[in-house]
């Protein structure tokens, strides 16, 4: 009986230890999974900010950026010191016009040339206008001939008696931009004179050239309530950073593949798989290297938002009440724009990421990592071609559509936004959208992962990659 009970005890302790230890190490593979992601993640992190290709480009951006915020500033400084008073000076050679005489004129003239091109920023009026006689004329040519002039419009009568200008200017025929508005000057002048020689009322003079009663009637209501400048600015702002998010995920998710392949050239790859398996080894690589990008890309938002707010001061210091502009624009409605465009460049980078990861796991050298990855490239490369086409109709239907493709949506949904074609809803669908590609292809990337990176003969083809993903 005694060695039948020790018998029985020593039956049940192996079957009892093996059940605790099964119970435990559910909980402690678990804790050791996380461990060692985050130990991939902040190697490929230091590995990636320690660089100093990293460390040079983040500096040129980062100047770049600060000094691009300077251009509306520097724009609009040259502008007001460019609208400096035109002087223009009339010669009457042709008498009474339409009945009026040289004081009235005069006025009328000064109201059609300052009213219809608007007052400068310190509220002096565009066209410094003198009035003169055809004894002066000589020396009026003299002061165009030296630059003291800009302007002589000398008006005489043709033989039936039809007003004629003789319009005489500084400027080359290249960068007159004051020849417009002379020109609406004299048909008005022309118009008056004509109805009043032939014998019509001031009243029906001004009957005759009153502005049609138009109803303007908008079938379709637009969301666009903001100003063009301000949609012109926000559009600018979208295209700098569709280009920066290609560059970015192009370099990023490309150092991935670069990495994956790197590795499994050097044989490393064999020493990381007795520490972490494969899938913790891919996501870790993805989002030390996402972690570091993101760095780069945070920093550049809060040096671009940064230097916007010191625009005000500035240009508070240089313009008085007449600060803001461009500048005012970009800073009152794009900070959703710049948080945005962080998450889209996050969604993009994980996006091509796993692609490249899974790929670049299938390769045998590093430089077989670019005909590996040429698809995702191309799939890159045609939404930032599609961004030049996108900002000339952003509320096209061809637009709304490519924009919920998720290959396509970092880049075509911030022209959207930018352009103010999008609802809330629209923004929200297409980020579910990127999460649930960027998990079917990470599944499809870890599958391929998984034995790519042990996988040292010949390049699988595409047939074999869908065998692969559906092993076990």
């Amino acid at each position: 009986m005694p060695k039948q009970t020790v018998a029985t005890t020593e039956r049940e302790t192996p079957e009892q230890e093996r059940t605790s230890v099964a119970v435990s190490s559910g909980g402690t593979a678990t804790l050791h999974t996380w461990r060692n992601i985050r130990l991939i993640i902040g190697r490929e992190y230091k590995n990636q900010v320690t660089q100093r290709i990293f460390i040079i480009m983040s500096i040129i951006l980062l100047a770049i950026v600060f000094l691009a915020t300077f251009i509306p500033t520097i724009a609009q400084f040259f502008s007001s010191r460019s609208s400096a008073q035109t002087s223009i000076v009339v010669v009457n050679d042709a008498g009474s016009v339409a009945g009026m005489n040289d004081t009235e004129l005069s006025a009328y003239i000064g109201t059609a040339l300052n009213g219809t091109t608007g007052t400068q920023a310190a509220g002096n009026p565009a066209f410094a206008l003198t009035f003169s006689t055809t004894n002066a004329l000589p020396d009026l040519q003299n002061q165009l001939k030296n630059g003291k002039l800009d302007i002589l419009l000398v008006l005489a009568r043709a033989t039936n008696q039809d007003m004629r200008f003789t319009y005489d200017t500084s400027a080359s025929a290249t960068n007159d931009t004051n020849l417009p508005t002379i020109q609406g000057l004299t048909q008005l002048l022309t118009f008056l004179d004509t109805a009043h020689r032939l014998g019509l009322t001031s009243q029906e003079t001004q009957r005759l050239s009153a502005a049609p009663d138009v109803t303007v009637v908008y079938t379709q209501q637009s969301q666009n309530t903001r100003p063009d400048s301000e949609i012109t600015a926000e559009i600018l702002l979208a295209v700098a950073g569709c280009i920066l998010i290609f560059i970015s995920i192009n370099v990023y998710a490309g150092r991935v593949a670069v990495g994956v392949a790197e590795e499994k050239s050097s044989r490393v790859m064999e020493l990381l798989l007795n520490a972490a398996t494969p899938l913790q080894l891919m996501v870790g690589k993805i989002v030390g290297i996402g972690a570091a990008g993101l760095t780069q890309m945070a920093g550049l938002v809060a040096v671009g938002i940064g230097a916007l707010l010191l625009q005000f001061p500035i240009q508070a210091a240089l313009f008085g009440t007449s600060a803001g502009g461009l500048s005012q624009y970009l800073i009152s409605v794009s900070v959703p724009f710049y948080l945005l465009f962080l998450v889209y460049f996050l969604l993009g980078f994980f996006l091509y990421a796993t692609i490249y990861a899974g790929l670049g796991s299938m390769v045998k050298r590093q430089d077989e990592v670019q005909s590996a990855i040429m698809l995702p490239i191309l799939l890159l490369t045609s939404g930032y071609v599609l961004i030049f086409l996108a900002v000339q109709s952003p509320d096209a239907t061809w637009v709304r559509v490519l924009s919920f493709i998720p290959f396509w949506t970092p880049t075509l949904m911030l022209v959207r936004i930018a352009a103010g074609t999008v609802y809330w809803w629209d923004i929200a669908l297409s980020i579910v959208l990127m999460l649930v590609t960027i998990c079917a292809c990470a599944w499809f990337s870890a599958r391929i992962y998984r034995f790519g990176v042990l996988m040292y003969g010949q390049k699988p083809s595409f047939g074999q990659l869908l065998k692969l993903a559906r092993m076990n």
